[in-house]
């Protein structure tokens, strides 16, 4: 089975966040995670990064953190871990 890694994910401007990217992976196991950086959002989408992740097909979030369906300030190793984590849902 693939291993998805941040180098999987490619970006793009984000649609909302002025300034801001996005990335989206989509996992075999019907998982969607987005990961966006850039001004007013949690990551500078340089080295740090906001993640989030839902069910594909129904749209329900999955809790990434304590009572949150985000991760905040995740550098790229962080991502790598939380796609292996994802995977496995």
């Amino acid at each position: 089975m693939k291993r998805y890694t941040f180098r999987d994910i490619v970006f793009k401007p984000h649609r909302l966040a002025k300034g801001g990217i996005q990335g989206m992976v989509n996992l075999p196991n019907n998982v969607t995670v987005s990961i966006v950086g850039g001004p007013q959002l949690y990551g500078d989408g340089v080295n740090t990064f906001e993640v989030a992740a839902w069910y594909t097909d129904s749209g329900i979030w999955i809790p990434l953190g304590n009572d949150d369906d985000i991760k905040r300030y995740q550098d790229r190793h962080d991502i790598d871990v939380i796609l292996l984590e994802l995977k496995k849902k």
